[in-house]
């Protein structure tokens, strides 16, 4: 089945009056109605959409029109869709305000369908006009181009032969010419004007070559080229416009988020890839603006009270690092990162939980600092009151991650000992410095001598 504009299916087609297709058709949703299709091709056709348009948006903002009007003014889809509605004849007296508001555009009575919803007078169709309508006459003119022929004067019969005319019907005689001196007289001029065809031609040319220049601009302009939108996701807006640059679109950007997905990324565009678009139709991009998160707060809570509300956030626990404290056990202390700072949602937080054992004035408790990164176990050993001296170590580890310590962990300390931390260090190869003397030459070793066989 055929289809208008890609949404619209048509049951039946009714005859063309010039430029106005009128169909009826059915939309995806099931809803049936009258589709006045325009082709606008010709100064005249567009003349007439936009009044019928402007007539239609007047109804609308004075609340005489039903739901579900639809009016298209897009390049090469100009069309206007009414809705059936149930049929309801309020009465004359009633249809005034709504000619009223259609007087100005030249619609008459003949020219609408009315309906009522809740009381109030609408128009349920209003059938566009093909050749305007002059004020204060019912009918158009059978051809307004065409100027009133002025009307003729009778001929005045002559006298009859038996009736001599009287001297009022004599005509006047001629008043004698005044006698001219034949040297006043002026002269003709004997010259004889001939057309000049070489200085013309340039005229000419400049004509012609002006015609065809106007005939492709207006064919620019009536017809515009159709362009098959490329595959936008995933590009940058710099790129997307770059693609786009030539097709005249009006391209608008909207945020959305997707913290799986790098920033300034392009994540949808309207209207999909591989559509048809021509110059002038709106682009919608939807750019990656991803919205981060913040650490909740934990500290004083229980562990499982911490567990929930990191999850409830987003949030999962990396890790757990018990520290003696006096507070109860199973209590959080503090967080990595702290309470507060931004973080990716998904993302793992390790949490400082009290051991429940109240360890001595001047000592503490050496927590575990494997799996750590440097800067968080100079944060752990700081909240534990101990000093940190970071030792890196050339390892295949990942740089910055502590692989070991020295003492251990669970070794009770005096507060302020200083703890060594082994950092893993990508691996440097040292070259020797530049020799003043010449390298050796190598030279290659010399061919065996072969023995001749006895």
């Amino acid at each position: 089945m055929s289809l208008l504009d890609d949404k619209f299916t048509i049951l039946s087609e009714e005859l063309p009056q010039g430029f106005l297709r009128p169909y009826q058709v059915q939309t995806p949703e099931g809803l049936r109605g009258q589709l006045y299709w325009f082709e606008v091709h010709t100064p005249e056709a567009r003349t007439a959409f936009h009044r019928y348009k402007n007539a239609i948006r007047r109804l609308e903002a004075q609340g005489y029109l039903p739901k579900g009007v639809l009016v298209s003014a897009n390049p090469g889809r100009y069309y206007v869709f009414w809705p059936e509605q149930p049929r309801a004849t309020p009465k004359a007296r009633r249809l005034k305000p709504l000619l009223e508001v259609l007087e100005p555009f030249g619609y008459q009575e003949a020219d609408l369908e009315a309906t009522e919803e809740s009381g109030r007078p609408l128009v349920g169709k209003l059938r566009p006009q093909v050749a305007p309508t002059p004020r204060g006459s019912s009918r158009p003119d059978l051809n307004p181009a065409l100027p009133a022929l002025p009307a003729e004067p009778l001929p005045t019969p002559p006298p009859a032969p038996h009736e001599p005319p009287t001297k009022a019907e004599m005509p006047p005689k001629p008043s004698p010419t005044p006698h001219t001196p034949k040297e006043a007289r002026p002269r003709r001029s004997q010259r004889t004007y001939r057309w000049n065809w070489p200085g013309w031609l340039p005229g000419l040319l400049m004509l012609a070559l002006g015609g065809v220049a106007l005939w492709q601009a207006a064919n620019s302009y009536l017809n515009p080229p159709a362009y098959v939108l490329p595959d936008l996701v995933g590009k940058t807006p710099r790129q997307a416009l770059e693609a786009v640059r030539t097709y005249g679109l009006k391209v608008e950007f909207a945020e959305g988020s997707d913290v799986s997905l790098p920033k300034d990324q392009i994540l949808e565009q309207t209207p999909d890839p591989g559509t048809r678009v021509k110059p002038g139709r709106r682009l919608e991009l939807v750019i990656n603006k991803p919205r981060f998160g913040n650490v909740p707060t934990v500290s004083g809570r229980s562990l499982e009270d911490a567990r929930q509300a990191l999850e409830a956030s987003g949030y999962r626990v990396a890790g757990i690092t018990r520290i003696a404290s006096g507070d109860t056990a199973d209590t959080v202390l503090s967080s990595i990162p702290r309470e507060g700072q931004p973080l990716r949602p998904g993302q793992g937080v390790r949490l400082l939980v009290s051991t429940g054992t109240r360890p001595s004035v001047r000592e503490t408790l050496l927590p575990d600092l494997s799996g750590l990164t440097e800067e968080e176990a100079r944060y752990i050993l700081t909240v534990a009151e101990l000093q940190a001296q970071v030792v890196r170590v050339a390892s295949g580890a990942p740089e910055g991650l502590v692989i070991g310590q020295e003492p251990g962990p669970g070794v009770v300390l005096p507060r302020e000992t200083v703890v060594r931390v082994l950092v893993a260090a990508q691996p440097v190869a040292t070259l020797p410095k530049a020799s003043p003397f010449a390298p050796p030459r190598l030279a290659a070793p010399p061919a065996p001598r072969t023995h001749p066989h006895p």
